[in-house]
């Protein structure tokens, strides 16, 4: 990502004006998105501790997963499907808990291990210019809420399952969230998923499909190294996971990559 801000962590964890700092330096020069680097990258527990600090500024932090406490395993699993979470392919590119009426606003991943085998890049992809890229009349379909997804159970704090939901905002400068998954287009491409009249569904499908392709045009791509903290706005970034190096199965659980990630409710007026 040859425009993602980094920013040295001993600057915006330290003086009078910290956290504050970073959250304006996100939100404006960053645009929603920034990479922090941690100078020691061995003491993970601290790096977590004043990342918390940092989120804060951004609004509250999240327990999504209670019995995980703020911040949860992104860990690897060989025999895991290798496109969810802990899998070891590709994890296309999407928003989190897309479906909730309050989903989180921000996500940040701490990385403690990178991936040995040099795969596993997180990827972000800009949503607004995505849907900036369609025609009038694909955006119009998007904004209708006809949609809906699978519910994560679980989860706490998000707010309640949406029956049905709109892909894009009424408005092009509504900061509500954009509600995209590319793991919805096959179920949308057999019908699936859509309270709309079937007389639409081939439509409404081929809208989120030429959603879909202009997300992965804008795709970028960082790999995290071992202290570096990525947050980024999952209101107008998805975010997804590049396939790790082979022969994940072969390393000790201990050696494989581990991000830590928590997630940053809405808040103030940023």
């Amino acid at each position: 990502m040859n425009d993602l801000l980094i920013l040295d962590a001993s600057a915006v964890t330290h003086g009078p004006t910290a956290p504050r700092e970073f959250a304006a330096q996100l939100t404006e020069r960053g645009n929603g998105r920034a990479l922090v680097h941690f100078t020691d990258t061995t003491d993970h527990h601290r790096n977590l501790e004043l990342a918390l600090g940092l989120l804060s500024s951004l609004g509250p932090v999240l327990s999504v997963y209670p019995d995980d406490g703020c911040w949860s395993d992104l860990s690897v699993r060989p025999d895991a499907d290798p496109g969810r979470t802990h899998g070891t392919g590709e994890n296309r590119l999407h928003v989190d808990l897309v479906d909730r009426a309050a989903s989180p606003r921000y996500i940040a991943l701490y990385c403690v291990r990178a991936d040995p085998a040099g795969g596993g890049a997180s990827a972000l992809s800009d949503l607004r210019a995505a849907a900036e890229a369609l025609t009038g009349a694909d955006r119009d379909l998007l904004r209708h809420p006809v949609f809906r997804y699978f519910a994560d159970t679980g989860v706490h704090g998000v707010g309640e399952s949406l029956a049905q939901f709109a892909v894009l905002p009424q408005h092009p400068d509504d900061p509500a969230p954009i509600r995209f998954t590319s793991k919805m287009l096959p179920h949308l491409q057999h019908g699936e998923l859509l309270t709309a009249g079937s007389h639409r569904s081939s439509s409404i499908a081929a809208a989120f499909r030429r959603l879909v392709e202009a997300a992965y045009q804008y795709r970028d791509t960082v790999r995290l190294a071992a202290g570096q903290l990525l947050v980024f706005d999952q209101w107008r970034y998805a975010h997804g996971r590049m396939p790790l190096g082979q022969h994940q199965g072969a390393l000790a659980p201990r050696e494989r990559r581990l991000l830590k990630q928590t997630y940053v409710a809405a808040g103030g007026t940023r």
